[in-house]
């Protein structure tokens, strides 16, 4: 019982600064990298690490958990709670994982990003999302194109003012003619999306061990009171004898004295 505590806290703080981490991290990358939702094709791999951030808030709970049930381990509600919060976060990371997984998948191909990204430029023009997210991964990335500031040439005659490091403001004379960056997006865009990938996978694997011992201390937890509480009631004191005591006891009579003879008796 007292290692399976001492276990449970030390999980507790392993939850509480993995979540945040793992919840930071997501975060933070999905708001950093937003611009790939519509310069590719890779929405539904990105979307999936919505599922890191759900399993990454259920650590907070989990972790208030680990730290109350040793307190009260003969409350049953708080066990199985704590049990069904680890469940869920680790299904959740899991499918997360499973998810991440074709987001690194699509990166060994590099042919497929660079066929979404060309569609996505051609469209550059005509839908303004589009366009700021190609100016917003340009900026970021220090990139311009696909390959290379040669790929915008195919749909417009004058390149963005991304290439050159500014930001488009509609005026007609914000215009770039000699590249400030001469890379293509497509390498760091495959190296951004392989190190997200893999710090993700890294991360949520390591949690979803913890969880995993969290939930193996709880079930312990869990029947050993079961077992505890069968043997309390198996094991029940017996009923107290009760023996009545009279104070005043009546005086010994001799069968041959008068008093003992029944008066109708002859005599």
């Amino acid at each position: 019982m007292r290692s399976s505590g001492l276990v449970l806290f030390a999980c507790a703080g392993l939850l509480l600064s993995g979540g945040a981490i793992l919840g930071g991290s997501v975060a933070w990358s999905l708001l950093r990298m937003s611009y790939y939702f519509w310069t590719s094709d890779l929405g539904v791999e990105l979307s999936s690490a919505v599922l890191f951030l759900g399993g990454a808030l259920l650590c907070l709970p989990t972790c208030w958990l680990s730290t109350v049930v040793p307190y009260h381990v003969k409350s049953l509600s708080l066990t199985a709670t704590l049990m069904a919060l680890v469940s869920v976060a680790m299904v959740m990371l899991s499918v997360g994982l499973s998810s991440i997984a074709g987001l690194a998948r699509a990166v060994r191909d590099p042919a497929a990003v660079n066929n979404s990204m060309l569609r996505a430029m051609a469209i550059d023009a005509f839908d303004p999302a589009v366009r700021s997210s190609f100016a917003a991964m340009q900026l970021e990335l220090r990139c311009c194109g696909v390959q290379s500031y040669s790929d915008w040439y195919q749909h417009r005659r004058t390149l963005p003012p991304a290439c050159c490091g500014r930001v488009w403001n509609g005026k007609r004379g914000d215009i770039c003619e000699v590249p400030l960056y001469s890379m293509g997006c497509l390498r760091p865009a495959i190296a951004e999306l392989r190190y997200f990938a893999n710090s993700m996978s890294a991360l949520s694997s390591a949690i979803v061990v913890v969880m995993a011992v969290t939930l193996f201390a709880s079930a312990y937890l869990l029947v050993t009171g079961v077992v505890e509480r069968g043997e309390v009631r198996s094991h029940k004191a017996p009923a107290p004898l009760r023996i009545a005591c009279l104070a005043h006891p009546p005086p010994l009579v001799a069968l041959t004295s008068p008093a003992a003879i029944p008066h109708d008796a002859p005599m």
